[in-house]
């Protein structure tokens, strides 16, 4: 009878097995990695660490400014935060989905809105209605006019039957949502505009005139 001798590898070969069977698998799994990355990698991504966009009160004190017919003009702002720092948001616009104006019981009521209507991005003149967010934007929430008789939010358009002014004696709650590619927030952040139909340029004594305030949805 033949025997065949099976030659036997040392512990120090054996160990040299195992570490370069580890290295060539983890060079595999990077490969497959880096190849999955590049087919599905903004999927991945966005399921890891989603898009987060907050609207939150930035100068609700105001800033007056002047037209070009010399009329002074009070601007009222929001921020738009982008709390997916990584990730900048693509076509990024805030929207007032809807608005709800208080009665003589005290009680808000919605009123009627054609369509949703988008905000102003700031600087008007400069912004373009569509932007990339990656950290924040800013919009014209809204503006009061010298002489005028109505707070007015700052939308790129108004249906001739736009009843979502504020004036005199008036409170209403617009609703607003941000909207961006592959991205809607859950749900609206609501802001509060009420006024008593007194104008001053000194914002501090415009603060006990008109006041804005965000409140809870549910609210």
């Amino acid at each position: 009878m033949v025997s065949i001798e099976v030659p036997k590898m040392d512990s120090g070969s054996n160990q040299y097995c195992i570490v370069s069977l580890i290295i060539q698998t983890l060079i595999a799994v990077g490969t497959l990695a880096v190849a999955i990355m590049a087919i599905w990698g903004d999927w991945v991504r966005s399921k890891l660490s989603p898009l987060k966009l907050i609207i939150l009160p930035h100068n609700l004190r105001g800033t007056v400014t002047v037209f070009t017919d010399g009329r002074r003009v009070i601007y009222y702002h929001l921020k738009v935060a982008n709390r997916c720092h990584w990730r900048s948001a693509e076509n990024c616009r805030v929207m007032l989905c809807s608005i709800n104006q208080r009665g003589p019981d005290g009680e808000f009521r919605q009123i009627p809105m054609p369509i949703p209507m988008q905000y102003v991005w700031s600087p008007a003149p400069f912004t373009p209605s569509l932007v990339s967010i990656s950290k924040e934007g800013y919009i014209d929430f809204g503006q009061l006019t010298e002489g005028g008789t109505c707070f007015k939010p700052t939308l790129y358009w108004y249906p001739n039957n736009f009843q979502g002014y504020v004036r005199k004696g008036d409170a209403v709650r617009y609703c607003l949502q941000v909207i961006a590619d592959g991205y809607i927030s859950e749900q609206y952040n609501v802001f509060e505009v009420a006024w008593n139909g007194e104008w001053d340029d000194n914002l501090d004594n415009m603060a006990q005139n008109l006041t804005i305030r965000e409140i809870s949805e549910n609210a």
